[in-house]
């Protein structure tokens, strides 16, 4: 069985005000909607204390945004445990390896440059401690990053093209100069190596001729030369003398002390091991006598005394 519903009665309900359908209601449909307008219709409660009514909203909004913020915090606290994120951050903590930052690169370091970086870890903590508006913010530093970074390696292989380019180039313009210098090169390698077999002929000449100092024949050679540098000196040191008597009588006694020191040196020393006899403690005695200051005699002292 079917009721047939009577039509409504538009003054039936002075409170009520026809509005269009805001889920797309065709306006061709013979049953528009029938809203109740919020300003028209409102409590008694309302209209005898306005002000309690207003305190009473606002404490209901505090209340229901503090409610709203713990059972946020209390799912992101039981995800983390969930997770094990608080023992998981704080072993990698413990074993935090170096990174290694670029300097030149403008992207700055972040946890995905980490050499352990996990990242299904990662998206487990973000998402347990972020909210939406901070995942979209991430997603976008990402992506912005991401961009950076292809530009910085395009621009980086850019650099890495120019400058093999330019050392190809080098190298070409290297090789044209020395292609005129090629004849001359090959024209200087028999000079070379004639140079090199004479020096190896007069190196092999010369160790012929000298003989190893170990061998009798190279401790005669020492003996002959030592004997002869001896000789050397005692002609030096029997000169010695005459020079010093030569600059005595150009007034140059401090010269001559000075060319003293070493030749009487050596003449005590030859004396100590009984070389050269007399004749050294002579040679000694004469050039003392020369380098020494001359005493003035007694007359002269009388006179200028007298004076």
């Amino acid at each position: 069985m079917s009721t047939i519903a009577s039509p409504r009665d538009s003054s039936a309900a002075p409170g009520l005000r026809r509005l269009p359908s805001a889920s797309g209601t065709p306006t061709s449909s013979g049953r528009p909607s029938l809203e109740a307008a919020r300003s028209a219709v409102t409590s008694p409660v309302n209209n005898a204390n306005p002000t309690a009514a207003a305190g009473t909203a606002s404490a209901t909004s505090t209340t229901a945004g503090a409610a709203t913020a713990a059972a946020k915090r209390s799912n992101r606290a039981a995800l983390r445990e969930y997770y094990n994120l608080r023992a998981a951050a704080a072993a990698a903590a413990a074993t935090t390896t170096p990174r290694i930052e670029i300097p030149d690169s403008e992207v700055p370091a972040s946890d995905l440059d980490a050499a352990d970086f996990n990242a299904d870890e990662y998206v487990a903590r973000v998402v347990a401690e972020s909210g939406l508006e901070d995942l979209l913010r991430l997603y976008a530093q990402v992506v912005g990053e991401v961009r950076a970074l292809d530009a910085e390696k395009k621009a980086l292989v850019y650099d890495n093209y120019s400058k093999l380019i330019t050392a190809t180039e080098t190298i070409r313009k290297m090789r044209a100069n020395m292609d005129p210098l090629n004849p001359m090169a090959s024209t200087l390698d028999p000079a070379i190596a004639q140079i090199y077999s004479q020096a190896s002929s007069i190196r092999e000449a010369a160790r012929a001729s000298v003989p190893a100092p170990d061998t009798e024949q190279g401790q005669k050679r020492e003996a002959d030369a030592r004997r002869r540098r001896t000789k050397e000196l005692a002609a030096e040191a029997l000169a010695m003398p005459s020079r010093l008597q030569a600059l005595a009588r150009e007034g140059k006694m401090e010269e001559a002390r000075r060319k003293w020191e070493l030749p009487r040196k050596l003449l005590v020393s030859w004396k100590e091991k009984g070389v050269g006899g007399d004749d050294v403690q002579a040679l000694i005695d004469e050039g003392d006598a020369i380098v020494r200051p001359k005493r003035e005699p007694p007359s002269a002292r009388t006179s200028t005394a007298s004076r």
